[in-house]
């Protein structure tokens, strides 16, 4: 049994932007990538996500595509006041279609979250609730994710270079049929401007350690990815 592609490698995104990664997992699972994300001014957004494995249809993490929908913005726009810096909302649902495409509503997972964060002058706070249920005959089995973290960024050579780090304590009630227990979940991301519009993403780590589980999950696990992102 494995985990879905995109709780492995799923990344939020601000602008419209239609990237393509190619990412290499810590086990040897090649898939490329793609994401066509469109967000409105009044803070909504839509979701178009795909994965392919190198090796063929439904090898490695299998072939996935998910559609989401949600909505991230300041709380003032809902008419309510947070200091010293606005506090920032993002909520929204996803249904994974996967393992077999097109298959709707058998052995698939709809996942939902929200977020809340809050930036400092040295870094942003969050915290997040996450989570998922199964479709009947899903091989897989529903759970939630309760997590608080910290983030940063910085830019260098003016502009054309920015990097980011994020860490989380999370505390995962045991889904996938994997134990409950606290890991820590994080990335490290280089961004790469080449253009006005487009962007390489190279290399972004996203990497996962297991504080008091003790399933089947490897002791430090760790995707790897990058690719380019287009701003229209």
């Amino acid at each position: 049994m494995t985990v879905p592609t995109r709780i492995m490698t799923r990344k939020s995104r601000s602008a419209r932007s239609w990237p393509a990664n190619i990412w290499l997992s810590a086990a040897d699972k090649p898939a490329i990538q793609s994401d066509l994300f469109l967000s409105f001014h009044d803070g909504l957004y839509l979701d178009l996500w795909h994965s392919a494995p190198f090796r063929g249809y439904n090898h490695n993490f299998g072939t996935e595509q998910d559609f989401g929908v949600g909505w991230s913005g300041p709380l003032s726009a809902l008419g309510l006041k947070s200091q010293p810096s606005d506090t920032t909302l993002d909520i929204g649902v996803t249904y994974f279609d996967e393992p077999s495409l097109s298959v709707l509503g058998a052995q698939d997972i709809i996942y939902s979250h929200v977020k809340l964060s809050k930036a400092f002058k040295w870094t942003t706070i969050n915290g997040c609730y996450e989570n998922y249920v199964a479709m009947p005959r899903s091989p897989y089995r529903g759970g939630s994710l309760f997590s608080a973290g910290a983030s940063n960024s910085a830019s260098f050579f003016k502009d054309l270079t920015s990097a980011s780090v994020s860490l989380s304590l999370v505390y995962d009630t045991g889904g996938f049929g994997l134990d409950s227990g606290l890991l820590f979940r994080g990335s490290v991301e280089l961004d790469w401007k080449l253009s006005k519009r487009l962007t390489m993403v190279m290399p972004q780590v996203n990497y996962y350690v297991p504080v008091t589980v003790h399933d089947s999950r490897p002791s430090f696990d760790k995707v790897v990815f990058g690719g380019l992102g287009y701003q229209f």
